[in-house]
């Protein structure tokens, strides 16, 4: 009798906790960038991308959350990765950093990767910053802003697709 009971009590526990109840999702964003043809080297571009719009209200909706109730949201994944040419690689970079900025928020360096190696390929997947990036993705767009360093010339412009991705760490709408 004793042992139904703690197993009862056990089983009902999870039921009266008085823990906050957390939702936890990723966000994924693509933009591109053109990296323009070059004749020289070692030539720091900052290239922009379009207004991202977020869509976080309806994001946030369909997780049971809203902005209010978000706890954090960090950069999981940076990825580059060529388009066209579909034949070019990254081996004309040096280096890359990744900036944010949003309408209500200053830019902040979110993700880089320094020397570059020749023999890279076609995807570059980027070192991240540890910034709580909540702010930004609350606001209804952000921009991203790539800037490059080259070792090569460029003889081509070359399109480059931006992957963020990003978890969500949010407290439940009761």
């Amino acid at each position: 009798m004793m042992k139904n009971l703690i197993i009862i009590l056990v089983l009902l526990l999870p039921l009266v906790s008085c823990k906050k109840k957390l939702t936890q999702f990723f966000m994924d964003y693509h933009s591109e960038v053109i990296i323009p043809a070059t004749l020289t080297s070692s030539l720091p571009l900052s290239l922009q991308t379009p207004e991202i719009t977020t869509n976080s209200e309806a994001e946030f909706e369909s997780h049971d959350t809203r902005k209010d109730k978000i706890e954090s949201i960090y950069l999981q994944e940076l990825t580059l990765t060529i388009v066209s040419p579909s034949n070019e690689t990254f081996s004309f970079l040096n280096s890359v950093e990744i900036f944010v900025s949003s309408p209500q928020q200053t830019e902040q360096k979110v993700a880089f990767k320094l020397g570059i190696p020749a023999n890279v390929g076609n995807v570059i997947k980027c070192d991240l910053s540890e910034i709580d990036l909540q702010e930004f993705i609350k606001d209804d767009t952000f921009k991203i802003r790539v800037k490059t360093v080259t070792d090569e010339t460029i003889p081509q412009d070359v399109t480059v697709d931006v992957y963020s991705n990003f978890f969500v760490d949010a407290k439940l709408l009761k």
